[in-house]
C-alpha cells in the first residue's frame, strides 16, 4: 500500500510518502523522475519503520506543464526491484 499526503499534492511543498507491506529490504531507495518532461531525479532518504514498512518526505519540483506525470521507482542497493508507481501533479 502506497500513500502520498497531504492531498491534493502540491509542487514545492513537503509530501509524506508511506509504503506498507513492501517487503524486507536492506538498502531500500527510491528514484522519482518525470515521464512527460525530464526535470532531473529526486532521491529522498527512506526511513525504515519495521521489517516491511517505510516512509519518506519528498518535495516535488514545479513544472510549466498543466499536468506533470511522475514515476516513483523502488531500488535495493541501487538496483530496481521491479516495483514502481506513477502519479500526476496538476497545476
Amino acid at each position: 500500500l502506497i500513500s502520498l499526503n497531504p492531498k491534493p499534492l502540491q509542487s514545492l511543498d513537503v509530501t509524506n510518502l508511506k509504503i506498507v507491506n513492501l517487503g524486507n529490504y536492506n538498502n531500500l531507495g527510491i528514484k522519482i523522475y518525470g515521464l512527460n518532461m525530464y526535470m532531473g531525479e529526486i532521491k529522498p532518504k527512506i526511513h525504515r519503520l519495521n521489517s516491511t514498512d517505510y516512509e519518506s518526505k519528498i518535495v516535488l519540483a514545479a513544472c510549466v506543464l498543466d499536468t506533470m506525470r511522475f514515476r516513483v521507482e523502488f531500488m535495493d542497493n541501487n538496483k530496481p526491484i521491479g516495483f514502481y508507481f506513477d502519479f500526476e501533479l496538476k497545476k
